[in-house]
C-alpha cells in the first residue's frame, strides 16, 4: 500500500468519525469500497439519506491563470455522482473535515 492510499484510508475513516458525532445520524460504509459512494447516512429523525464522495484535500503547487499557490483543487462529482446526487466531503492532512455545496444547491437557498 503506497502513501496515497493511506492518505485516503485515514480521510475516510476521520469523514466517518465526522459524520457519526452528528445527532440522530448512523452512518453506513460500502462493502467492497469502490464506486461512486463511500459513505452513506441516514437521519432517523427526518429520514433523509446523504451520499457523499471523500477527497483528501489537494493544495496547488504552481499557480495558474486562475489559481494561486496553495489554494485547493477542487473535485467535481462524475456524472453518475450527480444523478446519484453524491456530497463531496473534504478531510485536510491536519484533520479538518468539511463539505462545500455545490452551486445547484446554494442557487436553491438563495
Amino acid at each position: 500500500m503506497n502513501s496515497k492510499h493511506k492518505k485516503g484510508i485515514i480521510s475516510q475513516l476521520l469523514a466517518y468519525v465526522h459524520l457519526a458525532k452528528q445527532k440522530d445520524t448512523i452512518v453506513f460504509t460500502p462493502l467492497d469500497g469502490v464506486g461512486p459512494i463511500d459513505i452513506v447516512t441516514y437521519n432517523i429523525k427526518t429520514k433523509e439519506y446523504n451520499n457523499y464522495d471523500v477527497k483528501t484535500v489537494s493544495l496547488r503547487k504552481k499557480q495558474t491563470y486562475r489559481c494561486k499557490v496553495g489554494s485547493r483543487i477542487n473535485r467535481i462529482p462524475s456524472k453518475k455522482q450527480k444523478d446519484l446526487k453524491v456530497k463531496i466531503i473534504y478531510v485536510t492532512e491536519q484533520g479538518d473535515v468539511y463539505e462545500v455545496r455545490r452551486r445547484s444547491d446554494k442557487n436553491k437557498s438563495s
